[in-house]
């Protein structure tokens, strides 16, 4: 009564290349490599990029070394008190001269020399960009680097400002220092004539 049919999913208005093509299983994909071809897999190449990255760290961290080097060499001195022949030799009019020569080994210069190299490198290596621009040396999308000098001139009152109240409060810093040196040598002399007297008023003594 039934009779087997066959189904066909093709007719006369579609071709039997593209069923087949339709109904073919798909390949998977290949990996794709994302290595780029520039990159290179010799191990001595990032060997020499690790060199050449630890060679500038240690020249960049050669003159911050060195002025610390100094500085705390200068900080184990000993210092004494000032004594009348010191007061006249600060006074003294060649203190100028001897000021000048020996602003070499000053804790304040030397503290003062890594910000000064790091901002006069990078000021160096901006009118050397912005010369090479102007002379044309580098192709002409370069722009020329600016900077506007409104935010210095805005900033400088409060720096001044901030300069004086730091140098008052140093100076007062030192004031308390020395009325509290001036205790403790005014307590240690009463302490001292407190005990020559108890030990001369003694019966023994």
């Amino acid at each position: 009564m039934y009779q087997s049919t066959n189904l066909s999913f093709s007719s006369s208005f579609t071709h039997r290349s593209l069923l087949e093509r339709r109904f073919r299983p798909r390949r998977p994909p290949k990996p794709l490599d994302f290595t780029p071809s520039c990159v290179s897999s010799d191990p001595n190449s990032s060997d020499d990029s690790i060199d050449l990255s630890s060679k500038l760290v240690s020249l960049l961290k050669a003159v911050p070394n060195w002025s610390d080097g100094i500085k705390e060499r200068r900080m184990r001195q000993k210092r004494s008190l000032y004594t009348h022949e010191n007061w006249v030799r600060h006074r003294s009019s060649l203190r100028h001269l001897r000021h000048v020569s020996s602003s070499a080994s000053s804790r304040v210069i030397l503290s003062l020399i890594p910000p000064v190299f790091f901002f006069t490198t990078v000021a160096v290596l901006i009118a050397g960009y912005n010369s090479a621009v102007g002379f044309e040396l580098l192709p002409s999308f370069f722009p020329v680097l600016r900077a506007s000098p409104l935010p210095y001139q805005l900033t400088a009152p409060a720096l001044a400002l901030l300069l004086v109240f730091r140098t008052e409060a140093s100076y007062s810093r030192f004031e308390q220092g020395r009325k509290a040196w001036v205790k403790i040598i005014t307590g240690t002399n009463d302490l001292a004539r407190q005990v020559v007297s108890s030990v001369n008023g003694s019966p023994g003594g």
